[in-house]
């Protein structure tokens, strides 16, 4: 199977740089002083200075993943000048890959692997990112990885995109040849579509 979504918005890297930089800076600042006062006065627990964090009461509220960077980049957004229509297009992911593609395992059983590509931002080429190897890898994790790695790289002005792969496997039930058959195929397949 597969799904390939493409946007065609080219996003200045010195206009992504500077909202990353103008987010980081305001979110140090308020932290620190909250801290500093907390201390001040003796609140030092982690809820004094961290309000609404940590693991929720019913995990049917947890936000997922993706969504959390998605509303960290919007709690970040209200620290820059930046236009709201260049932050949404700065936001999205430029292409997502799900492919799936056979593996003939050592003991001749044959299994179906699926793999993830996303590529957040094309703003400047390469896009950076590795393959992760988790059983538990799915296409919002990659893509949420993948945003990350674009902000990253715009904060310390690497001049990269982001991008993420993932293969939904567990690396240690696999032998080191079936390994490395499962990332020669995922590239293959990646190859198909740029």
């Amino acid at each position: 199977s597969l799904i390939v979504v493409y946007s065609a918005i080219s996003i200045p890297f010195t206009m992504l740089s500077r909202v990353a930089s103008a987010a980081t800076r305001a979110a140090r600042a308020p932290v620190a002083a909250r801290a500093f006062s907390a201390a001040a006065h003796g609140q030092t627990t982690h809820t004094d200075l961290f309000p609404n964090t940590g693991p929720n009461e019913n995990p049917e509220e947890e936000p997922l993943f993706l969504e959390m960077v998605k509303l960290n980049f919007d709690r970040a957004t209200k620290y820059s000048d930046v236009e709201p229509d260049l932050l949404t297009a700065i936001k999205s992911c430029n292409a997502l890959v799900r492919v799936s593609f056979p593996l003939r395992r050592d003991d001749g059983s044959i299994e179906v692997i699926r793999g993830y590509r996303a590529q957040h931002s094309h703003h400047r080429l390469p896009c950076k990112g590795g393959i992760r190897f988790a059983s538990d890898v799915d296409l919002q994790e990659v893509e949420a990885l993948a945003a990350l790695m674009t902000y990253k790289c715009a904060v310390v002005d690497v001049p990269f995109g982001g991008a993420k792969g993932g293969v939904s496997v567990n690396p240690r039930n696999y032998s080191t040849h079936e390994l490395e058959l499962i990332t020669r195929r995922y590239t293959m397949e990646l190859k198909k579509y740029g």
